[in-house]
């Protein structure tokens, strides 16, 4: 490998990493009062995830639950990628009566369709009474 061409991958992989760094920051905005009364942290969290994308991929909503606790006595692998299930099934439950719907892709991850961000949007948006 010539020193051109290393510098070539470093320059791609410091561009990947400022876009997850971008999507991280991304993920931090917190959802209002109104939310906040019915999400917990880790929920809220996932919420902004998928709200923010076109599509959330699993490996991104792993990340942020592995960032916001870990709840479960068992560790690895595949109960990391159970806990992002069960999260996400909270969540659902949760936002089920609001009339807010997170859509599974099948092997890709979890979306919100535009007219289920807008009823987010509009909960998010109103005032605590």
């Amino acid at each position: 490998m010539n020193d051109a061409q290393t510098i070539r991958e470093l320059r791609e992989e410091v561009e990947t990493l400022r876009e997850q760094i971008r999507q991280y920051q991304a993920d931090m905005v917190q959802p209002n009062a109104a939310l906040k009364s019915i999400l917990s942290h880790q929920q809220s969290a996932l919420l902004m995830g998928i709200y923010n994308r076109d599509v959330a991929s699993y490996a991104c909503l792993d990340h942020i639950t592995s960032l916001t606790g870990t709840f479960s006595r068992q560790s690895g692998p595949e109960y990391e990628k159970l806990r992002t299930k069960v999260a996400v099934l909270k969540l659902r439950d949760k936002l089920k009566p609001h009339g807010v719907e997170i859509t599974t892709w099948r092997g890709i991850g979890y979306y919100m369709t535009d007219a289920n961000k807008e009823k987010l949007r509009k909960l998010m948006e109103k005032k605590d009474d």
